[in-house]
């Protein structure tokens, strides 16, 4: 083969690797988690992965050291109760919010915030934004939403805790979520990544480090 003939099928490859997702390929990527199988978010996550489409997010984003969730619904049947755990450099913010579970037959929904509580390292924030939380089909550890506030949104592409200390698993999957950005109309030049050994706010990454857990 010809250097000119190689080179111009390095040129193709390169050009075809980072070409816009297709309408069929965002089809595939960006299905929404029916409704009916809400309770596969339920349990504690860990963030691997996310981007935000405003300035304002990047800025979280990029100080962000770990994120941890939870979902967990309420005795009534019909309120999930999502708690987030954020830790930065040198302070942590937690998030207590409440979505309300859908009692219509919609294949899918979007779960709307009916109460947001924020507290930086255990001091009550004021806090007036809404929220909404869209979920997506994604493997059997991962949890993928989007989470919108008034003014921007962020991608989340969570591991089952237990699972998230594994970088070069969530390394392979970094190609497809960079295509569910470009479907959802995110930017993906300043994502977080989780590096698989950061504290979370109230508990240590490693399983080893939590004897009373064990």
């Amino acid at each position: 083969m010809s250097i000119a003939k190689a080179s111009l099928l390095l040129l193709l490859a390169v050009i075809g690797s980072s070409a816009e997702p297709s309408v069929e390929e965002c089809q595939g990527l960006a299905k929404r988690l029916p409704s009916k199988d809400l309770h596969e978010i339920y349990g504690e996550w860990v963030l691997v992965w996310s981007v935000s489409d405003h300035d304002k997010g990047h800025g979280l984003l990029a100080n962000l050291t770990s994120s941890h969730v939870k979902f967990q619904l309420l005795t009534d049947n019909k309120t999930i109760e999502y708690t987030e755990k954020n830790a930065f450099s040198n302070f942590c913010t937690a998030y207590f919010i409440n979505l309300t579970v859908p009692s219509d037959d919609a294949e899918h929904h979007t779960l709307k915030c009916h109460s947001i509580r924020v507290e930086k390292d255990g001091v009550v924030q004021e806090y007036n934004d809404t929220g909404e939380v869209d979920l997506y089909e994604s493997c059997s550890d991962c949890l993928l939403m989007t989470y919108k506030t008034s003014e921007y949104k962020f991608l989340l592409s969570y591991k089952k805790e237990g699972s998230h200390r594994d970088v070069e698993q969530h390394k392979a999957t970094h190609d497809d979520h960079k295509k569910l950005a470009e479907c959802l109309g995110f930017p993906h030049d300043k994502p977080y990544t989780y590096d698989g050994v950061s504290d979370f706010c109230h508990k240590k990454s490693a399983p080893e480090a939590n004897p009373e857990q064990s």
